[in-house]
């Protein structure tokens, strides 16, 4: 059922139908009874016709197990995640799929600590979910209870991580997705004083993401230069991740938002160890920027629990990957949260004399290439394929010191992943396809 982030899917098929969501909330029930977490369930969606009946689903599951649930509506998943940490919850369950279609949806759920399950938690979830005596929940009929002020917390947060910023002198283009950030990211950017330009907050249950929010930032990019704004924020569905856009209407690659918080952090002393998290998809061109300003990287699989596990591990303050999720530390419980980036990214603009382009301008981006590979329905460990191997020996071989190979599979199709990265574009899909090649051959698969 859990993917690399929550449960995903086509809602009303499994295992987003009705049936197999009260069970889930039943087990969930079950479990945090066993940990004595006798507090309220939180419940946000991110606005999705579907939203409704997999929340009451739950919510039928959870109060079989006598666990009130308490809906906090339209409201981004950082929100929720801090909401739930701080409000004295059992647990938080936002409903959305993120940057996926309208017709699909998905869970991600939190302990009580504001942070997602861990995977041992998740695996009971499924042994339960999956063994012999599992049955449907029987009709149990509570509804939740709706908040008077979904959010406040979290704005509350907020508030005192940025005491005294003034954004009253920038203009802010906000693509909020028709998502989960609707309500709350315009709110919080005029509290904190910024004029506001705002496309898509108008949610109807079937137009996230439509041809909007971080999926496509060049569908405002002109407006952003037509406005005089100075900065374009394209929020994705849940809110949890960021694409920004300068003010000459370019968008800020995401390893360039990691460059610049990363020397901004390392200026004032506060980049722990002078390192930064981020995952094998972040650009060689990221490493290089950094070298300069002697920042180093710790680099972790795809996915931003990876990223998480690393930051914990090392102890370090700053990670994220090129899709513009990035996590902040403890100052923000590791949470990835698109509204908490703009606002550092704000902070840099309001507190300096440098514009957005500017900022970004230290980064380079190296030519990449990414190829999906259909193959079988076996995985084998890559680097048991003597075939694959050899090949990616010889590519990063002519490759040298200034590219870079990423294999790896799809968590959730029959693909692999054939990466590359090199100074050259025409040399880069050459070799791209090479490999791509071998691997199909290799893994009984067609490009």
């Amino acid at each position: 059922m859990f993917g690399t982030d929550g449960i995903r899917g086509r809602a009303g098929s499994a295992p987003l139908d009705e049936t197999t969501l009260m069970r889930l909330g039943s087990v969930l029930g079950e479990l945090l009874t066993e940990r004595s977490a006798d507090d309220p369930v939180l419940i946000a969606d991110d606005g999705r016709r579907s939203g409704p009946m997999i929340r009451g689903a739950l919510c039928r599951g959870l109060s079989a197990e006598s666990h009130d649930v308490h809906d906090a509506g339209l409201l981004t998943t950082p929100a929720l995640a801090h909401e739930t940490r701080l409000g004295d919850y059992a647990a938080g369950i936002m409903i959305s799929a993120s940057h996926n279609p309208a017709a699909d949806n998905g869970l991600k759920i939190f302990g009580p600590n504001g942070s997602k399950l861990g995977d041992e938690i998740e695996a009971e979830i499924e042994r339960r979910m999956t063994r012999a005596d599992a049955h449907p929940v029987a009709d149990a009929s509570s509804e939740p209870h709706e908040l008077g002020e979904p959010g406040a917390n979290y704005r509350a947060f907020l508030q005192e991580r940025f005491p005294g910023l003034d954004l009253s002198g920038l203009r802010v283009l906000v693509d909020c997705a028709n998502g989960a950030g609707s309500n709350v990211v315009p709110t919080v950017l005029e509290e904190f004083g910024a004029q506001l330009e705002v496309r898509n907050a108008v949610p109807n249950g079937d137009n996230i993401n439509d041809h909007c929010g971080a999926l496509h930032p060049d569908v405002i990019a002109r407006d952003v230069v037509k406005s005089g704004c100075d900065l374009g924020l394209c929020l994705d569905g849940d809110g949890d991740r960021s694409i920004f856009i300068d003010e000459n209407g370019t968008v800020v690659p995401g390893d360039a938002l990691l460059m610049m918080l990363a020397i901004s952090a390392s200026k004032r002393g506060t980049l722990t160890a002078n390192k930064l998290v981020v995952t094998v998809m972040s650009n060689v061109g990221l490493r290089k920027a950094l070298a300069g300003y002697g920042i180093g990287l710790v680099e972790t699989p795809v996915g931003d629990r990876a990223v998480v596990a690393a930051m914990r591990k090392h102890r370090l303050v700053l990670g994220g990957e090129p899709s513009g999720h990035v996590v902040f530390g403890p100052e923000h419980s590791f949470t990835g949260d698109g509204l908490y980036t703009a606002l550092k990214v704000l902070d840099l603009l309001a507190n300096g004399d440098q514009k957005l382009s500017e900022l970004a301008a230290g980064f380079t981006a190296f030519p990449q290439l990414l190829v999906n590979v259909g193959i079988g329905s076996e995985k084998p460990d890559l680097a048991t394929v003597p075939e694959i191997v050899a090949a990616r020996d010889e590519i990063q071989g002519i490759l040298g010191d200034d590219g870079r190979i990423v294999l790896r599979y799809s968590g959730t199709e029959n693909l692999c992943r054939v990466m590359l990265e090199g100074p050259d574009e025409q040399l880069v899909s050459d070799l791209t396809h090479r490999l791509a090649d071998v691997v199909a051959r290799a893994l009984a698969g067609t490009e």
